[in-house]
C-alpha cells in the first residue's frame, strides 16, 4: 500500500491530480483507520491505462469509462473509430481556420478597397439564422444552426443577398444571415434535418472582395463598384448572392471587410 505523496511519486500525477480523478472515478480512495489515503499497484495500472486512452485524445470521462467495461477488443475497435472520426472532423477544422487566418491577413493587409476576379465556386448550403433583420426563423432552425456551428470554421456565419434586391433599383438591400457550408463538406454535419437547409447554387461567379464601413454597407450605392464592373465586362447576376465578412469593425470607425460570390450568366 502506498500513501498519496508516494503514489504521487509512483505516478508523476500531483496530489490535486490524484484528488481530481478519484472525483472522476477512476481512482477508488482506500482508507486507513486514521484516515489516510491509501493506493494500491493496481491503481497504479489504471492509471497507466487511463494514460494510454487520453493519449488517444479521450476525455477523461470517456476514458474511464472504457476502462470500467468489461474489457473487448471489439468495443475498443468501435470507440477508436468513432475518435479517429472525430480527430479527422477536428484537423479539418484546424486547416480550415488556417487558411482563413491567412486569407483574412491577406485582405487586411491589402491597400486596395474593391477587387474583382471571375471564379468557379462549388454549391453551398445554408441554414437561415434570420429573413432580413427577423430572426424568429432561428427558433425553427435553432437545432440545425446549432450543427452548423458545431463544425465552424468548417461551416462560416454568412448572408444572403437576394438578386432582386441587386438588380431592382432600390435604396438598400436587406440581407438574410445563416450558417453556410460547401456541399463537398456536408459529411462533417452528420445527421440534421435537410428540411431546414436551402442550397445556393453558385458555379460562374463574381469573386467581389471590398472594405465599406457598416453603416453604408447594406446602401445600393455602395455596390456601384460592382455594377460599374459587371457593366464594363457584359455580366448579369444569374441567382442569388452570398456574402462572407471577413473582418466586422463594429465601432464604426473603419471597415468591414466583405468577400461576395455574385452568380453570373454564361
Amino acid at each position: 500500500m502506498y500513501r498519496i505523496s508516494e503514489f504521487a511519486n509512483m505516478t508523476g500525477l500531483s496530489q490535486s491530480k490524484i484528488r481530481f480523478y478519484e472525483k472522476k472515478g477512476l481512482l477508488n480512495v482506500h482508507k486507513e483507520e486514521n484516515g489516510y489515503r491509501y493506493f494500491t499497484r493496481w491503481d497504479a495500472f489504471r492509471v497507466n491505462a487511463f494514460r494510454s486512452l487520453l493519449e488517444y485524445g479521450f476525455t477523461v470521462e470517456k476514458a474511464v469509462e472504457i476502462i470500467d467495461k468489461k474489457q473487448s477488443g471489439s468495443s475498443f475497435v468501435n470507440s477508436l473509430e468513432a475518435k479517429k472520426e472525430e480527430l479527422q472532423v477536428q484537423i479539418k477544422i484546424m486547416n480550415s481556420r488556417m487558411k482563413k487566418i491567412n486569407k483574412a491577413l491577406s485582405l487586411l493587409n491589402s491597400e486596395s478597397d474593391s477587387n474583382f476576379e471571375i471564379v468557379f465556386m462549388e454549391d453551398y448550403l445554408y441554414v437561415l439564422a434570420s429573413i432580413g433583420i427577423d430572426f424568429s426563423i432561428s427558433n425553427e432552425n435553432g437545432k440545425v444552426l446549432a450543427r452548423f456551428a458545431d463544425v465552424m470554421p468548417i461551416a462560416s456565419c454568412a448572408r444572403i443577398i437576394k438578386k432582386d434586391e441587386l438588380i431592382i433599383n432600390g435604396q438598400s438591400i436587406n440581407p438574410s444571415y445563416c450558417f453556410a457550408i460547401p456541399v463537398s463538406e456536408e459529411e462533417v454535419l452528420k445527421k440534421y434535418d435537410k428540411t431546414k437547409v436551402k442550397r445556393i447554387e453558385l458555379g460562374k461567379c463574381i469573386y467581389y472582395q471590398r472594405k465599406v464601413c457598416r453603416s453604408k454597407s447594406q446602401t445600393i450605392e455602395s455596390f456601384n463598384d460592382l455594377f460599374e464592373y459587371m457593366d464594363k465586362h457584359n455580366l448579369h447576376i444569374r441567382g442569388d448572392v452570398i456574402l462572407f465578412p471577413t473582418f466586422l469593425n463594429l465601432d464604426e470607425y473603419g471597415n468591414d471587410i466583405e468577400i461576395l460570390y455574385i452568380p453570373i450568366k454564361d
